[in-house]
């Protein structure tokens, strides 16, 4: 007698589970309102989507050929890039340098730098340019026009006005008060 008594039990709770699951199963529409008799019918002549329609593309921008790597690159992000070029050791180099990264910072143009003793970049630049000396700043516009050709030392203001003047404009941020 005790060996059926466990198994008695067992059947008492396995019974009791798929009652349980049974209830659930025919209480959960009626209370999280699943009911599929509320459903309107779809009728044949209705047409459903169920993709979204495609969201409108980014224009796609057009650069002109020849355009070296590095200021392409930027002119996909900014209309306006402001290119340094600079000659690796020449102190006057490098400080024209700094000057034309914080103009180009104060206007939000990009910033390419231009080593001209890298020859692999001096003749990309030698093809899209043709001789420059350094230092040097050129500010060049989308779709890869030069727009202007500093030639020599310059400071940050007079890049800043030149990137400006060739349509760089640093988007302002909006400060709220809370």
């Amino acid at each position: 007698m005790t060996a059926s008594l466990p198994n008695t039990r067992l059947l008492a709770v396995l019974g009791a589970l798929l009652a349980f699951v049974g209830v659930l199963l025919i209480a959960r529409p009626l209370v999280m309102g699943d009911d599929d008799s509320a459903a309107p019918a779809a009728t044949p002549n209705t047409i459903t989507r169920s993709t979204p329609p495609p969201a409108a593309a980014a224009p796609r921008i057009r650069l002109l050929p020849g355009i070296p790597g590095p200021i392409a690159r930027e002119l996909r992000y900014k209309n306006v890039v402001v290119v340094s070029l600079y000659g690796a050791k020449a102190p006057v180099d490098r400080k024209a340098l700094a000057h034309a990264r914080v103009g180009a910072k104060k206007t939000g143009a990009g910033f390419v730098a231009f080593n001209v003793f890298d020859e692999r970049k001096a003749n990309a630049l030698v093809k899209f340019l043709g001789t420059a000396d350094s230092p040097a700043v050129l500010v060049v516009r989308r779709p890869g026009t030069v727009v202007t050709q500093i030639d020599g030392f310059v400071d940050a203001e007079i890049v800043a006005q030149a990137a400006q003047n060739a349509g760089a404009h640093k988007k302002s941020k909006s400060k709220t008060k809370s």
